[in-house]
């Protein structure tokens, strides 16, 4: 954090123990507006997290579901595949 510099007019008029008290109000008000924020962003950050989560979740489910799909398409296909071979051969074998 850089120092907080009182310029000279506004030192002159309030003295050192005014300008004293100045950079402390200040320096303290920082730290509030930097807790502030850093709460803010853990907040946000564990919300995205939750967000992350229930989507990977809900993507899953979805892959399996696919994925049952994939198989059971499959599983058509080959058979349709081997009744026509088996078909095929019996038609050259007679």
């Amino acid at each position: 954090m850089e120092a907080l510099v009182v310029p000279a007019p506004v030192r002159r008029k309030l003295g050192d123990d005014g300008s004293e008290g100045l950079v402390e109000m200040f320096g303290l008000s920082h730290q509030l507006a930097s807790d502030r924020f850093e709460r803010r962003l853990v907040e946000e950050i564990a919300g995205v997290r939750v967000e992350m989560h229930q989507g990977f979740g809900v993507l899953r489910q979805e892959m399996a579901s696919l994925r049952v799909e994939w198989l059971k398409w499959s599983f058509l296909f080959w058979i349709g595949h081997v009744g026509i071979t088996l078909g095929v051969v019996a038609y050259m074998i007679r």
